[in-house]
């Protein structure tokens, strides 16, 4: 089962390990450690989970706020199977210097399908770098960037963005997910005979709750399409707060109010469920 690694505002990078009881039932492991140590970032830690160096294991690329002297670390996980490590940390690097980007958020794929990990990286400029792998697998070389263009214009929000690389159409091309500055999230989709193309239907799902919230919880959610909808609230240690069903709401945009008197304050996770998609916000409750 996969489990879900956080980096938070403070630097650290947290582990949370997926419990067999459901799929969204997790617990709260302690800080991953290097050499003993919690891992400390600086500020806005941003950690991909990725096989490395090829050996079946899963290592960690984290990037930071601050993008000099490094921007990105590298954990090898030098463990066995279940029982991850880290004894070091590395630097990332582009034609034998570290990739000094600010603000940097890393993930990996395999862009070119030639069967080795590509790395994309976000940043503050609003850009996504694009690192093509021309080394192997077991051990990755990064010479040159390129920033990613999508119908024939480099990509460019002109502020933080974090890429995620996926199949989001289950089509054998990679497409990219980005969210902004603003937490709008947005689809481009992979063309077959290279490059991108930005999707005009980024969202079958969108959630809007209100936060803080003191006593009502109120959120509007928008869909594409009519599907039957249900709405959960998490702490961040994985706690089910409340669960419920709002019934079978047709498309459009739904506003939402539930009774959270019964929450003890602290910061929560809000997810909704609408046919086969989900989407979740952070939520702040106050007394």
């Amino acid at each position: 089962m996969l489990d879900i690694i956080v980096g938070d505002r403070l630097g650290s990078v947290s582990y949370f390990r997926r419990l067999a009881s459901g799929d969204v039932d997790l617990i709260a492991e302690p800080l991953v450690e290097v050499a003993g140590k919690e891992i400390f970032l600086g500020y806005n830690s941003s950690p991909s989970v990725v096989d490395w160096n090829n050996d079946n294991l899963p290592d960690i690329v984290a990037g930071k706020l601050e993008g000099i002297p490094a921007g990105l670390h590298l954990y090898v996980n030098e463990g066995v199977a279940g029982d991850p490590l880290f004894n070091a940390t590395d630097t990332v690097y582009c034609s034998g210097e570290p990739i000094e980007l600010y603000a940097s958020y890393p993930d990996f794929g395999d862009l070119n399908g030639d069967g080795l990990l590509d790395l994309i990286v976000g940043s503050t400029t609003g850009r996504i770098a694009c690192y093509i792998n021309s080394g192997t697998a077991d051990l990755p070389v990064f010479e040159e960037f390129e920033d990613l263009v999508a119908d024939g214009d480099v990509i460019n929000f002109y502020s933080y963005v974090r890429p995620s690389i996926c199949d989001w159409n289950e089509d054998g091309t990679p497409d990219i997910l980005l969210a902004d500055y603003s937490g709008e999230v947005y689809l481009y989709l992979g063309e077959s005979a290279g490059g991108l193309q930005e999707a005009q239907t980024a969202y079958p799902l969108k959630l809007n709750p209100s936060s803080p919230a003191v006593e009502v919880l109120y959120a509007t959610i928008e869909l594409q399409d009519a599907a039957e909808v249900s709405v959960a609230l998490y702490s961040v240690e994985g706690r089910l707060q409340f669960r419920e069903s709002c019934g079978l709401l047709n498309s459009g945009i739904h506003p939402l109010q539930m009774d959270i008197r019964h929450i003890p304050a602290g910061v929560y996770l809000f997810i909704a469920s609408a046919g086969g998609e989900t989407a979740s916000r952070s939520v702040v409750i106050l007394d």
